[in-house]
Parts: structure tokens; C-alpha cells; sequence
């Protein structure tokens, strides 16, 4: 009896879970109120910079507000964003009562909801600046699907994925119309199994794919272990990732993964709502025999961050698995479960 009890009470957890949207965990309803008001890019320009000083010449100052745990952050001070352009300085910030603050050599600053100001120093030139919290966002947020294209997520249904066993989707459907990772490892012992990656039911080959995604603060977590998950076409895979502030790697958002690192870092800060606008072309056989590598062009919050790059191997974590053959066969899109309660809405494809 206890044991039929504690399998009514799962089942009625995921039911509800799945089915009313109210998440499956804490990363998304237990978030910290400077993550919500203070986290996030900054636009605004140096004053009174002094005469010939680097800060009179180039004016505009960027900034962002990087959550790496509980309370810490790192601020970092560019002239745009969106380019590589010169990082003028980077530093560890402490929240202390609602403010972000730092003081580091002859940079000193608070962040608060009014802004980020203070002061700081190029060379030997120091000057004050002030800047206003600012979304950058994707002119691609909301696109339509286009004549003849395929909806594969309106956030009403898992009726195009299916898992790889043919389990049905066992992520979580919330009541906004989003869907949301569901992790295998937070569901180890379940039976069935819950979790794992998903796969569209159809199989493509050549498509242009629109996606909307976003990952949680997660905070503690780094690198590969926050905010991970991969989109497939054919097996190759345009990496997910909390990129928000790293170096734009060829393991990060926006690159083909192992492959080719974004030509520039446009990731967006935990929470924000993010785009991924990508043609695939698939590899091309004549008598049996591989004639061109397969190819991908990537926009990400409507950036160009790969454009037509060939596909010269697989873009697998392991060197050995990345010699394998391009595919002939058309496959199924995929979407990463890499542990993390990443959202996605809005997917649709067009086939070319």
C-alpha cells in the first residue's frame, strides 16, 4: 500500500507538473531579486572624460552585470556590445543590501535600479560614467513561420517530439506556452523513464529553423554546467549554453560545437528570451560518394555568428566519434537534454 501510495503521489506530481505549468523545480521560481532588477547589459557613455583622454574620443561605455553566485558578480566594462571589442576592465562586484559595488584601483561603482555609475580609468586618464540598464534582445522574437512551414512547438502540445526510444515527451509543458527540460538526472530512478533529449517525429534534410530559448541563472554553476542544451540537424549541433560574459568559445552559444567558435559573443543574459535563426544545408552524395560537406548558417538573436561554414567533421565532444560519416539518410531535429531546465517556444521549420 505505501508503495502504491508513493507511485499515486509521482504520477499526480508529474500530471500536474506537465500539465498545469507550474515547473519542475526552483531554477525558475526561486530566483534572487537582483538576478530579476540589477543582472544584465548596460548602455551608456564616460562624462567629462579629460581632453585627448580615450574616454573624450570614444564616448559610449557598455557594461555587464554577470551573475557567477549567490551575491557575486562580475562587471565588465567594454565599448560595444555585440563586437569583440577591448574589455577596459573586469571585476568582481558583492551585492550589499540591494546594491551591486566595487572598488578596484581607480575603479569604484554601485549598481542600482536606477543604474550603474561611478568611475573609472584608461591609462592614466579617470573619468566618471553613467549607464541604464538595457535589453539588447532579438528582432527575431515572435517571427511568424512562413508559407508551408512546419509549426513543431506553438506551446499547446508535444503532438511533433517524441523521445528517441518513442517514449512520449516526458518534458515539462507549461501553461504559457513553453516547454521546458525536464532533466533525466533529477528523475534517475523513475520507471518509465523521465527525461532525455527529443526528437521531431518527421525527418529533414535541408531547413530553415526558427527557435526561441532561454536558460536560468543557476548560480554556482560554470561552464559547460550551466545552461546546456544543443539543437541537431542531421547530428551536428549548434551549441546552447549560458554564454552570457565568457569569451564566445567553440564550445559556447553560437557555435557549431568543436567546430567553430561564434565570430562574435551575442549571448543574453539568464532569464531573457533569446533566438536562433538557422539555415541547414545537408552534405551532398553523387554515386554513393560524399561530394559537399554539410552547411550551416546561424543567427543568433538575429547576429550573424556563423555564416555558411562548412561542416568538415561531426560536431562531437568525443575526437574519435568526430570522423564519422556525414549522414545520407534525412534525420530527425534534436533537442538536448544536458541536465539543465532549459525553455524553449516558438519552433518551426521550413524545408528547402
Amino acid at each position: 500500500m505505501k508503495k502504491l501510495t508513493t507511485t499515486c503521489i509521482a504520477l499526480l506530481a508529474f500530471f500536474v507538473t506537465t500539465f498545469f505549468g507550474v515547473g519542475s523545480g526552483p531554477d525558475w521560481t526561486e530566483v534572487a531579486e537582483a538576478d530579476k532588477v540589477l543582472m544584465g547589459d548596460y548602455v551608456g557613455e564616460w562624462l567629462n572624460g579629460p581632453e585627448k583622454s580615450y574616454q573624450a574620443i570614444n564616448p559610449r561605455l557598455c557594461a555587464q552585470v554577470i551573475n557567477i553566485d549567490k551575491g557575486l558578480y562580475r562587471v565588465k566594462f567594454t565599448q560595444d556590445h555585440n563586437l569583440r571589442a577591448d574589455v577596459y576592465h573586469s571585476v568582481e562586484a558583492r551585492l550589499k543590501g540591494d546594491e551591486i559595488v566595487a572598488k578596484d584601483g581607480n575603479w569604484k561603482f554601485r549598481v542600482t535600479k536606477s543604474g550603474l555609475k561611478g568611475k573609472g580609468a584608461i591609462g592614466s586618464y579617470v573619468a566618471e560614467f553613467s549607464l541604464k540598464r538595457f535589453k539588447l534582445g532579438s528582432p527575431t522574437l515572435g517571427a511568424k513561420p512562413p508559407k508551408g512551414a512546419i509549426r513543431l512547438f506553438d506551446g499547446s502540445d508535444f503532438d511533433e517530439w517524441q523521445h528517441g526510444d518513442g517514449r512520449a515527451v516526458t518534458w515539462t509543458l507549461l501553461d504559457n506556452g513553453v516547454m521546458e527540460i525536464n532533466p533525466r538526472k533529477a528523475n534517475p530512478n523513475a520507471n518509465p523513464p523521465i527525461g532525455g533529449a527529443i526528437f521531431t517525429k518527421r525527418k529533414f534534410k535541408d531547413v530553415r529553423c526558427h527557435m526561441e530559448f532561454r536558460y536560468p541563472v543557476e548560480p554556482g554553476k560554470s561552464g559547460q554546467g550551466r545552461g546546456n542544451s544543443g539543437l541537431f540537424f542531421q547530428g551536428y549541433e549548434a551549441q546552447i549554453l549560458n554564454s552570457y560574459g565568457l569569451d564566445g568559445r567553440w564550445n559556447e552559444l553560437g557555435a557549431l560545437y568543436k567546430l567553430s567558435p561564434p565570430r562574435v559573443n551575442a549571448a543574453r543574459p539568464p532569464m531573457e528570451w533569446q533566438t536562433y535563426d538557422v539555415t541547414y544545408r545537408a552534405p551532398r552524395f553523387e554515386n554513393g560518394k560524399l561530394k559537399e560537406n554539410a552547411r550551416m548558417t546561424v543567427r543568433l538573436n538575429g547576429i550573424p555568428v556563423q555564416r555558411n561554414e562548412e561542416l568538415i567533421h561531426q560536431t562531437a565532444h568525443r575526437q574519435a566519434e568526430r570522423a564519422l560519416p556525414a549522414p545520407k539518410e534525412a534525420m530527425p531535429i534534436e533537442l538536448q537534454d544536458h541536465s539543465n531546465r532549459i525553455q524553449f517556444r516558438n519552433i518551426w521549420v521550413k524545408e528547402l
